[in-house]
């Protein structure tokens, strides 16, 4: 009952994670758009953590039912760790898309655009969603950019974590193997078994069956 209740708390997991990916594709394709702002990044790097943190617990139940499940179930956990690589190279790719949009976009204000000195703006406004609503733009706050980059080096840092999760859990996956081909070598082991058995049998069968004519064939002659 225990190990039933994981399982669906586990596929649980993997689904609001699928569901977290798919709001990170939405959010990232208003990049460079008039609603990209900085309340979408936020929102997006709250969204990231959600995500790393939500591979980092499927991880750890993974790894716990992997190794408290009897052998029966070996097939059900099997299962859930493909789903669960399937959703984190999903969500990998979508950080990793971001990560790259928000690259271009940082280098491409750097390279274009003039940096706004503090002491000396005559009246210029730099409003930081102008950043995120238009790639090409005239100034730009370093503070603004840096907050941009800081972000980039945030989720590359889980993506990093991410990979590891994925690389443990296809750890899993080779032992889960071994202990599958194991249980087909012991089946067909005792399949084998129980045919030499019968054919013992049947062979003793047909020994008995021979004397018992002999010994009768001997007394009718005598």
């Amino acid at each position: 009952m225990a190990a039933d209740m994981a399982v669906t708390e586990v596929e649980t997991a993997i689904t609001r994670l699928g569901r977290i990916t798919s709001d990170i594709k939405t959010k990232t394709s208003l990049f460079g758009t008039p609603q990209d702002t900085r309340a979408n990044h936020d929102q997006l790097n709250a969204l990231a953590k959600e995500g790393n943190d939500s591979v980092q617990m499927l991880r750890k139940q993974l790894q716990s039912l992997s190794s408290a499940t009897s052998t029966a179930n070996k097939s059900a956990v099997r299962k859930l760790s493909k789903g669960f690589q399937a959703q984190v190279t999903a969500f990998e790719q979508a950080c990793s898309s971001m990560v790259a949009s928000e690259k271009s976009a940082v280098e491409l204000i750097r390279r274009t655009s003039t940096k706004l000195d503090p002491s000396a703006q005559d009246g210029l406004a730099c409003n930081e969603d102008q950043l995120y609503a238009q790639a090409q733009v005239s100034v730009y706050n370093e503070d603004d950019l840096v907050r941009r980059e800081e972000d980039i080096v945030k989720i590359n840092h889980q993506l990093r974590e991410i990979k590891a999760a994925y690389e443990e859990v296809g750890g899993l996956l080779e032992d889960q193997k071994d202990v599958v081909i194991e249980i087909a070598n012991n089946t067909e082991a005792a399949r084998e078994n129980a045919r030499d058995g019968l054919e013992n049998v049947q062979q003793a069968d047909k020994k008995t069956g021979y004397c018992t004519c002999t010994c009768c064939y001997l007394c009718t002659i005598m």
